[in-house]
C-alpha cells in the first residue's frame, strides 16, 4: 500500500502538521504516514531516509504556513534558498517522481507561494491546486482532503454513518459576522420570495433572545417615545460591504429576509422595537443569531452577529439601497 509523506517546516507549521498527521491516521487506517520526527531514527542519514520514504509514497502533502516561504537560518538567509534545506529537498524530490501527487495544504491563513518566489526546482509547486485547512472548519476541511487522498491512493471508502456537515463559510474581509448581519436584516425576503416564486421552504419558527453570556452589553438608549410607537420599517433592499444583496419584508414589528451573498443564500426572521432589533437566520443551512441597531434615518444597520455554537461574535454594517 502506498503511503503519505507529510512535509512541513518546523519553525512554521509543526503543530498543524502533527495535528494533520493524527487525523490522517484516524481516517486512513492502515495507510503508512511518514513524518520525520516520528519515522527517522537517530543516526540515520536524513536525505537517504527521505528518498526511501518517497519511493513508497503515492502522495506528498506539503504543509505551508505563513512563515514557510520567509523562514531564515542562523546565517540570516532564507532557508528555501539553501540547496540542502530539508523541506526543499522533500518537495523537489516528490515533484520529480512519476506517480507521486504533490498537494499543497495551506494552514494558519497562509497564501500559496508564487512561482517567482520559489527556487527553480520548486517552481512547479506554484501550479499545484492547494487545499486550505482552517481551525473553524478543520473537521470538514480534513474530510475533503481525505476524500482526495482516497482517490489518489485508490482506497475503498469507509462507510460513513454521519457525513461531516458543511461548516460556516470562511471569513472574507469583514468576517463571517458580515453575513450574520445580512441575516439580521433579511427576514422579509422569505415572505416576498414565497409569494413571487410559489412557496419557499422557511426555517423553523424560533423565538430567540441573545444569551447574556455572549450578547454585547446594552448601550444606554435615550427614551424616544415618538419612535417607540412605530417600529422602523426595514422593508426594501439592502447591501453589505462586499456587494451582497438582501431583501426585507416587514409587517408591524416582525420581518423576514432573504438574499444572495458571495457565500450563498441567506434567509431568516426577526423583530424590531424602536431603533433596535434581533434576528435568527440561516446561511447555507447554518444557524446564526444577531442583534442590531438602526440609524435614526432608517438607512443603516449596525449588527453584532453571534455563532450560538462557539459564542464567537463580530460586527457588520448594512446600508439601504435606494
Amino acid at each position: 500500500m502506498k503511503g503519505i509523506f507529510v512535509s512541513y517546516r518546523r519553525q512554521d507549521s509543526q503543530s498543524a502538521a502533527g495535528r494533520l498527521s493524527d487525523h490522517l491516521r484516524d481516517h486512513l487506517s492502515g495507510v503508512p504516514i511518514f513524518r520525520d520526527v516520528e519515522t527517522i531514527e537517530p543516526g540515520v542519514d536524513f536525505v537517504e531516509a527521505i528518498e526511501r520514504a518517497l519511493a513508497s509514497c503515492g502522495v506528498l502533502v506539503a504543509v505551508i504556513g505563513p512563515r514557510w516561504l520567509s523562514a531564515t537560518g542562523a546565517d540570516g538567509q532564507r532557508r528555501l534558498d539553501n540547496p540542502d534545506d530539508y523541506t526543499r529537498i522533500e518537495i523537489a524530490t516528490a515533484l520529480n517522481r512519476t506517480g507521486v501527487r504533490v498537494i499543497p495544504v495551506l494552514v494558519e491563513g497562509a497564501a500559496m507561494p508564487l512561482s517567482a518566489d520559489l527556487p527553480d526546482d520548486l517552481s512547479l509547486l506554484a501550479r499545484r491546486n492547494a487545499i486550505e485547512l482552517t481551525d473553524r472548519r478543520w473537521d470538514y476541511d480534513v474530510s475533503q482532503l481525505v476524500d482526495t487522498l482516497r482517490k489518489v491512493l485508490e482506497l475503498t471508502p469507509d462507510p460513513e454513518p454521519d457525513p461531516v456537515p458543511p461548516p460556516p463559510p470562511p471569513p472574507a474581509k469583514g468576517g463571517w459576522v458580515k453575513w450574520t448581519v445580512i441575516g439580521v436584516i433579511g427576514l422579509g425576503l422569505i415572505g416576498l420570495f414565497a409569494e413571487e416564486q410559489g412557496g419557499v421552504p422557511t426555517p423553523p419558527d424560533v423565538t430567540y433572545t441573545v444569551p447574556a453570556e455572549v450578547a454585547p452589553p446594552p448601550s444606554p438608549v435615550v427614551p424616544d417615545t415618538r419612535r417607540r410607537e412605530t417600529a422602523v420599517d426595514l422593508t426594501g433592499f439592502w447591501r453589505d460591504e462586499d456587494g451582497g444583496e438582501l431583501q426585507v419584508a416587514q409587517q408591524g414589528s416582525a420581518f423576514q429576509v432573504r438574499g444572495m451573498t458571495a457565500d450563498g443564500v441567506v434567509e431568516g426572521r426577526g423583530t424590531v422595537s424602536g431603533l433596535r432589533g434581533q434576528t435568527v437566520y440561516w446561511l447555507n443551512g447554518i444557524e446564526l443569531h444577531a442583534s442590531f441597531s438602526i440609524s435614526s434615518d432608517g438607512n443603516r444597520i449596525d449588527a453584532t452577529v453571534v455563532d450560538p455554537r462557539s459564542g464567537a461574535r463580530e460586527r457588520s454594517v448594512l446600508v439601504r439601497r435606494h
